[in-house]
């Protein structure tokens, strides 16, 4: 009985991590939609055409900042030269 309970819950522990890693994926960050909500700012909306991310770093043509954390329905980012972070919501 311990092991079965210990083998599911290592797939869902595994599934957890698998769907956490994605979301904080440049490729699942580029192919949604960014509604600016607060604090820094690099543009009020961020289409799938209108940014890039490098190395962790999202390019706009009003500024950079560094990813911190993406959980599919918020983006926080955090400007490189102020160190202010901001939310943006995902609006795909």
């Amino acid at each position: 009985m311990k092991k079965r309970i210990f083998k599911i819950l290592s797939v869902i522990i595994g599934l957890v991590l698998i769907f956490g890693f994605y979301n904080n994926s440049s490729s699942f960050i580029e192919k949604q939609d960014w509604k600016y909500a607060e604090g820094a700012h690099i543009g009020d909306w961020l289409t799938k055409n209108s940014f890039e991310i490098n190395n962790g770093i999202i390019e706009t043509n009003q500024g950079k900042a560094k990813v911190v954390f993406c959980y599919g329905k918020k983006l926080i980012i955090k400007n490189l030269e102020t160190k202010e972070k901001g939310f943006y919501v995902n609006k795909s």
